[in-house]
């Protein structure tokens, strides 16, 4: 395929949206293949492919129509007449950070092929021709540049294309004629780079000519470790402090962070990692510029130095990279301890507790919710909670492993994943088989349920799954209670009629039950139990003054509890302060 063609797939997504550039394909198949899964995603919509022919004499594109499918037929395309107009209009606009990055992106499989860093491109000339020789990778790298501008713009792809290639020919053109009348530093790796700063300070302080001094003296290095380590040298040849230092810091600043975009950069950064959870322990040690720290002292010393640099605060760009490296590693789908889900669950929550303690406008506390709510996402798929569940003892022992997670994941969406996952738990059979028939006594079992049904209502699910789990965890409770008639054994029991009332309202208030129709039944028992015949007669006997003011201040803790207002009698009440009252407050 030829370097002056190129294919532009628009997407409709239905018809009340406008036409949008979904992407720019090379190869006819590669567009074709995208407008047919854009319209499988979009059953609604509809898609068009133009193809675009580059004419060498005026430097503009001819569109020719190609494909057309969904619902809306191709019409013909309003012409942009805006005028065209890159972030970048001269050189030294592409020094700079977004031009650095711009590039980056353009062009990062002929860097990674050659193992250097944009600002090397910029700055010297072998690197500028042999980019040049390549044939169609700097082509490929402007329609790339040019349609991304051409998207949210008024102006055409072909007004971007003329004006990136005439900032493309005046950087090649100035690099060329600098290099020619040596205006360029010739320095080598051999220079002490603080005396070269100190020169070109006092000579004229560009920019321009130490970013050339520095890629000078890199040009020996053949790979981004070796780079890495060529900068990080640089920087502790500068001067402790003074104008020199700030003013050489701010570019090899750049230049580090340049090579750490880079995989194999970022790989002589941090070493050899097991797994994605030590590649982010490390991260974050660099983030904060914890240079003492374990994960540190495992990693190439570039790591420490870089930690201690960014401690000190001479690395800004640095740490935004770090930060973007940050976000981007934990939404990766990627486990962080793919041998174990505890080990990832405690790993996040120490990551999550360590950065937003450390967050700023580098590393935004919003940011960071939607990277923690994407890796808490990865710890719900069905494999991983399979793995969490394997080798439980019991049905307990599930959902307390399940609870775990509760605190340890972000997000509504998850949350509710989450509660799904409890809920199937708690309503299958090998759970109401241990809750009605299992180990220990039935009031023991109902302790547990009590628990778990605590920990929920203390637990931040969403309020729908909070409350229809708390309902489950109750009516679990009460089939255990029917089955076992553990409340008909108490409530027929030998001890005294207010002994027993007493025996269900402990239950009720000792957190021994779960809340709705457990313990509401505990109460309705009590309260018949007092009101009944044997319990007015021991009521009006002195013996039973202090088990009446026992059953009034756990009446008055149910009530403030918020049990239902219909179990909660005032003769009780009554009762204990005047037993003569009995017959008359408990008749009805």
């Amino acid at each position: 395929m030829s370097s002056r063609v190129h294919y532009e797939v628009f997407v409709k997504k239905n018809r009340k949206a406008g036409w949008v550039l979904e992407r720019a394909e090379e190869v006819r198949d590669e567009a074709f293949k995208l407008a047919h899964e854009l319209l499988a995603r979009n059953p609604d919509g509809s898609v068009r492919i133009s193809k675009e022919v580059y004419n060498e004499a005026d430097r503009t594109f001819r569109s020719v129509p190609v494909f057309n499918g969904g619902n809306e037929r191709m019409t013909a395309v309003k012409e942009k007449t805006g005028e065209a107009r890159l972030p970048c209009l001269a050189p030294d606009d592409l020094c700079k950070s977004h031009g650095r990055d711009t590039i980056r992106r353009v062009l990062k499989d002929w860097l990674e092929r050659k193992q250097a860093i944009p600002l090397e491109l910029l700055h010297r000339p072998d690197l500028a021709e042999s980019l040049e020789a390549s044939g169609t990778e700097l082509q490929h790298a402007v329609q790339k540049v040019a349609v991304a501008n051409a998207r949210d713009s008024d102006a055409s792809v072909h007004g971007f294309v003329k004006q990136a290639n005439e900032l493309v020919q005046k950087t090649l053109t100035r690099l060329y004629t600098d290099h020619r009348n040596k205006v360029l530093p010739q320095v080598s790796a051999k220079h002490c780079f603080g005396k070269v700063a100190a020169e070109i300070h006092a000579s004229d302080s560009r920019p321009y000519r130490l970013r050339a001094a520095i890629a000078s003296m890199l040009k020996s290095n053949r790979n981004y470790a070796d780079k890495l380590n060529a900068l990080l040298a640089m920087s502790q040849a500068l001067p402790e402090t003074g104008e020199v230092r700030e003013f050489a810091l701010c570019e090899l600043d750049q230049s580090i962070s340049d090579v750490m975009q880079f995989d194999a950069g970022r790989e002589a950064l941090l070493g050899e990692c097991r797994d994605l959870g030590e590649r982010l322990e490390r991260l974050t040690c660099l983030y904060d510029g914890d240079d003492k720290a374990e994960a540190i002292s495992m990693s190439p010393d570039a790591a420490r130095q870089v930690a201690e640099m960014i401690q000190a605060g001479d690395l800004p760009a640095c740490k935004i990279a770090i930060a973007q490296a940050l976000l981007a590693d934990l939404e990766s789908p990627r486990r962080l301890r793919p041998s174990s889900v505890r080990e990832e669950v405690r790993l996040a929550r120490e990551l999550a507790q360590k950065l937003v303690m450390s967050a700023d406008s580098s590393l935004p506390i919003d940011a960071l919710t939607k990277s923690f709510t994407a890796r808490s996402a990865r710890l719900l798929q069905p494999e991983t909670i399979d793995q969490m569940l394997q080798g439980a003892d019991s049905p307990v022992d599930q959902i307390q492993r399940l609870f775990t997670l509760e605190e340890n994941i972000v997000g509504a969406p998850n949350k509710r994943k989450l509660a799904g996952y409890i809920r199937s738990v708690v309503g299958g059979h090998p759970a109401e088989s241990w809750f009605v028939r299992g180990q220990g006594s039935p009031l023991e079992r109902l302790a547990i349920l009590a628990r778990f049904q605590a920990d929920v209502r203390q637990a931040s699910y969403p309020d729908e799954d909070q409350s229809a789990l708390s309902q489950q965890i109750d009516a679990l409770g009460m089939k255990l209670i029917q089955e076992t008639r553990v409340f008909d054994a108490i409530e027929a029991g030998q001890q005294s009629v207010l002994d027993r009332a007493n025996g269900f309202l402990r239950l009720a208030t000792g957190g021994a039950l779960p809340h709705g129709d457990c313990l509401a039944d505990a109460q309705a028992r009590a309260l018949r139990l007092i009101k009944s015949e044997a319990g007015l007669s021991e009521a009006e006997q002195v013996e039973g003054r202090p088990k009446l003011k026992r059953i009034k201040s756990m009446l008055g803790q149910l009530g403030r509890q918020g049990a239902p207002t219909a179990l909660r009698s005032e003769a009780p009440v009554a009762i204990a302060d005047d037993p003569g009252a009995a017959d008359d407050r408990f008749e009805n």
